[in-house]
């Protein structure tokens, strides 16, 4: 492999464009591993680049930012954001990148661990040796409310979101939680970005995302990643995909959701051992 940003076509009528992000292995003995990232919702390649880059170490590392993600290239179309589309766009990466079955390991960051978790359990592709996935979910407790905000045009919705995320902003901090952080984060994520695809994305993956009671389906190693503390998803939810033998749960002294932040290299060196362990 070599480093690039790769532009791919996953997608023809209506045209759909995607961004790879490639750091090939800095050890000659760790070539043959490759490690596809996925960013979880607000997030992109710009997020995930030190990640990358400490897993450099111990593989080659490729980031792959989803339709409607970071810089990637969506036309405002509804039906395009379900879990059927992205369990495609996911195999279509996977084979683009010439990967053979069992031959990479998938790490999943929150919603793009749902992503990961919905491909391996209805998506038809090549599949992982092993998978890591930050703070995962079984499903998303969105309000009943939800749903119909879908409907709303663009030009009202971008004001409610806004409301919403001033609302939500002020109880976080009646909560005292440092994750108000991370809701003025979000709120600067869908201003840098394709907010109309972000918010589709919520309504046609996140909101019908339910995989309760199938955790035991996916049938291989899982390297789980927790914080100690995380106000958006509790811990606990990770116990329930400790069903193979050979997968283990590494938790992290930190508050903050977005977990991996000032942790790559600690995160990264544990996938080495985690991989080292199955022999890859």
């Amino acid at each position: 492999m070599k480093e690039e940003i790769r532009i791919i076509t996953v997608n023809d009528d209506p045209e759909i464009k995607i961004r790879l992000a490639i750091k090939p292995s800095k050890e000659d003995k760790y070539s043959n591993r490759t490690i596809i990232i996925i960013p979880g919702w607000l997030s992109g390649i710009d997020n995930f680049l030190a990640l990358a880059e400490a897993m450099q170490s111990y593989g080659n590392a490729v980031i792959y930012e989803p339709r409607g993600f970071g810089k990637s290239i969506t036309p405002h179309k509804k039906g395009l954001f379900t879990h059927e589309e992205y369990n495609k766009e996911l195999a279509y990466v996977i084979k683009a990148l010439d990967l053979e079955e069992k031959n990479f390991i998938i790490l999943g960051s929150c919603s793009g661990g749902s992503q990961t978790f919905s491909y391996i359990l209805d998506g038809k592709g090549p599949m992982p040796l092993a998978l890591t996935i930050l703070h995962p979910q079984v499903y998303y407790g969105t309000p009943f409310w939800l749903p119909v905000l879908g409907w709303i045009p663009a030009f009202i919705m971008n004001f409610v979101q806004k409301m919403i995320i001033s609302i939500y902003r002020f109880y976080l901090k009646r909560k005292a939680t440092e994750e108000t952080k991370n809701v003025s984060w979000a709120a600067e994520r869908l201003e840098m970005n394709d907010d109309w695809c972000l918010r589709r994305y919520v309504h046609e993956f996140i909101i019908g995302y339910d995989i309760r009671g199938r955790q035991k389906e996916i049938g291989i190693p899982i390297l789980m990643v927790t914080a100690e503390k995380d106000h958006f998803v509790n811990p606990e939810v990770s116990n329930s995909f400790l069903n193979h033998s050979n997968s283990e749960i590494l938790q992290i002294k930190t508050d903050t959701h977005r977990v991996h932040q000032d942790k790559e290299k600690e995160i990264a060196a544990k996938i080495n051992e985690f991989l080292l362990k199955l022999e890859y």
